[in-house]
């Protein structure tokens, strides 16, 4: 993907980076920048901060494919933008928090978690908005078959003086056989001239759909394996890092291919 290891003084320019989680970071996006990160997990427990400084964008991957717990914690200064997908497909307790500590500063996140087997594995972000004239979007997508169990549990907070606060916040679920998922979307609003949204669904695979798969000729898995990758499939196909599309749709395959 034309990336570049992040730098040990994690001081980021515009440029493609790529890190393995395997201890603390601590990271700055320089003022102005356009930068694009990839974070791979490690086995472990590991927290990475990152300061998005005034007008920069940073595109930021985070992959889950081992046991891990993680935590990303991202502050977005004046006129900064992040844009965040993530992908979970092992065991693992991830959490993300997006402090919007500066006018017009955005966070969108995209993820989803696919789970098989006994996986168990928890989800949680957290979004802060702490100045006025901010905007947030949260979409997560869950998918866990066997005896796997997966929780998402996402909040939003809008401080006293967050007044024109924009955010959405939705999770949407898949559960196959007796498999569990468990959603907590909330809200915690401080300011009253605010548009803020939140929903959850959690349910089990399309029948209609997969009736009219098999009546086409495909076989049961292979129609229910359709189902649930068009389910996911927007989440990679809109990933905040383009380059790394091919790779994170090779993960996902692989993980499918246990459902």
């Amino acid at each position: 993907m034309g990336a570049q290891p992040l730098p040990a003084d994690s001081n980021v320019a515009s440029g493609v980076w790529w890190l393995v989680a395997s201890e603390d970071r601590n990271i700055v996006v320089s003022e102005g920048a356009n930068a694009t990160l990839a974070i791979f997990d490690a086995e472990g427990a590991v927290d990475v901060n990152i300061d998005i400084m005034a007008g920069a964008e940073l595109r930021l991957l985070h992959l889950v494919t081992s046991h891990s717990a993680a935590q990303i914690a991202i502050a977005v200064a004046e006129g900064g933008v992040c844009r965040a997908t993530e992908i979970v497909v092992a065991p693992s307790d991830t959490r993300v928090v997006a402090s919007l500590v500066g006018r017009d500063a955005r966070f969108e996140l995209g993820g989803a978690f696919i789970l098989t087997d006994e996986d168990n594995a928890s989800v949680t972000v957290d979004v802060n908005h702490m100045v006025a004239d901010c905007t947030s979007r949260t979409s997560y997508k869950g998918v866990a078959s066997g005896k796997a169990h997966g929780s998402f549990s996402g909040l939003v907070y809008v401080a006293p003086n967050a007044q024109h606060t924009d955010s959405e916040q939705l999770s949407r679920n898949i559960t196959i056989g007796d498999a569990r998922i468990e959603t907590l979307p909330q809200l915690e609003i401080y300011a009253d001239d605010v548009k803020c949204s939140h929903g959850a669904t959690v349910g089990q695979m399309d029948s209609d759909a997969v009736l009219y798969m098999r009546q086409r000729g495909l076989d049961l898995a292979t129609a229910k394996r359709l189902q649930i990758e068009g389910f996911v499939d927007d989440v990679i196909l809109h990933s905040s890092v383009e380059s790394c599309v091919e790779l994170v749709t090779e993960v996902v395959a692989e993980k499918l291919n246990r459902l």
